[in-house]
């Protein structure tokens, strides 16, 4: 890789230092692999190697058949950076050898600035994430999908239920060892179709997908978003659920129902109509992240993310528990999930 990338600086950015240095960064779940690489200025870059095929497009599943031929995170990190929405620059990107080099913007993960912050900290870093959130959900409000890959996929009804059976299939079926019986399974089905509706009746936009603590950097004080290439148009609590209700960041209570209505006063929006919607995306987000969890063990053969089924799982319970409409689906669920219990 050594070879590769001096030639890169090089060649495409014209850079006159050489390369020192190359430290493998921590890369969560993902198909890429990432790196820093130090030059012997003392300037660096951040390195995204992309495997072959469909995982170097997406880390997710879309309903995309469209005709855009460019790399989705080069495609949105043009789109967001063109809106003056705080994005990583792209360097270069060699389609050949599966290479980027991104700006460098330093390990300062959100994640981290919280984890052992009092809840007053915590809230404040929060309700800056939320302003955030708030300006790129009106800065994408003319989301063109000749624009932006992104806005031509979507949250349908589609994926939304491949994310519910996901679960059924890996959180419940997989571990079980067996599957779920036929009446079972119809409940299921009917349960999970029935919310999937209902979110499809809300309120859409540009969606990133994944806007969690460990998706936004903190540099000189501001917030960055890092992984974006899955964005597509969801509903508009689709990212708060996402950061309020992340696997690895647990909030207390209040704090959730302040952020809430913080996002609703920045949404312009009544707190019990953004209340009403974030229940039902908790849900489905939440139950798909627990049976992502354990297909990131089964297939990826990283069992890193299972210690976060139960917290996941409880944002579930929790949901469903404010949902007497599908009280049928928590009832199913408790019987097949200890953790549920």
């Amino acid at each position: 890789m050594k070879e590769i990338l001096e030639k890169l600086l090089r060649e495409e950015l014209g850079a006159d230092a050489t390369l020192s240095e190359i430290v493998k960064l921590h890369g969560d779940a993902s198909y890429r692999t990432y790196y820093r690489a130090i030059l012997s200025d003392g300037s660096s870059l951040i390195v995204m190697q992309m495997p072959e095929g469909k995982s170097s497009v997406s880390e997710e599943i879309t309903n995309f058949n469209g005709t855009h031929k460019e790399l989705p995170f080069v495609n949105v990190a043009r789109y967001l950076s063109g809106l003056g929405l705080p994005v990583p620059t792209i360097r270069c990107y060699s389609e050949t050898h599966h290479l980027m080099l991104l700006e460098d913007l330093g390990d300062g993960l959100m994640a981290r600035a919280v984890e052992n912050a009092s809840e007053a900290e915590r809230r404040s870093w929060y309700e800056k994430a939320i302003d955030l959130l708030a300006l790129m959900q009106q800065r994408t409000r003319d989301c063109d999908s000749l624009a932006c890959v992104a806005c031509a996929r979507s949250f349908d009804a589609h994926l939304l239920n491949w994310e519910f059976d996901h679960f059924r299939e890996y959180c419940v079926e997989a571990r079980a060892g067996k599957a779920m019986d036929e009446e079972d399974r119809r409940i299921f089905k009917e349960e999970t179709r029935s919310i999937s509706a209902e979110i499809e009746r809300m309120p859409y936009g540009f969606t990133h997908r994944d806007f969690q603590s460990r998706n936004l950097i903190i540099k000189n004080g501001s917030l960055y978003m890092i992984d974006f290439q899955d964005a597509l148009k969801g509903p508009f609590v689709y990212d708060l659920v996402a950061l309020t209700r992340d696997s690895y960041v647990k909030l207390a209570d209040e704090t959730v129902d302040s952020l809430i209505s913080y996002y609703a006063s920045k949404a312009g929006r009544g707190a019990s109509d953004v209340r009403g919607n974030y229940d039902l995306v908790t849900v489905q987000r939440k139950l798909k992240d627990a049976g992502r969890f354990v297909f990131i063990d089964r297939v990826k053969k990283n069992p890193n993310f299972l210690k976060y089924i139960p917290t996941s799982l409880g944002y579930a319970r929790a949901a469903l528990e404010r949902l007497p409409a599908h009280r049928r689906l928590h009832a199913l669920i408790e019987r097949y999930l200890p953790e549920w219990r």
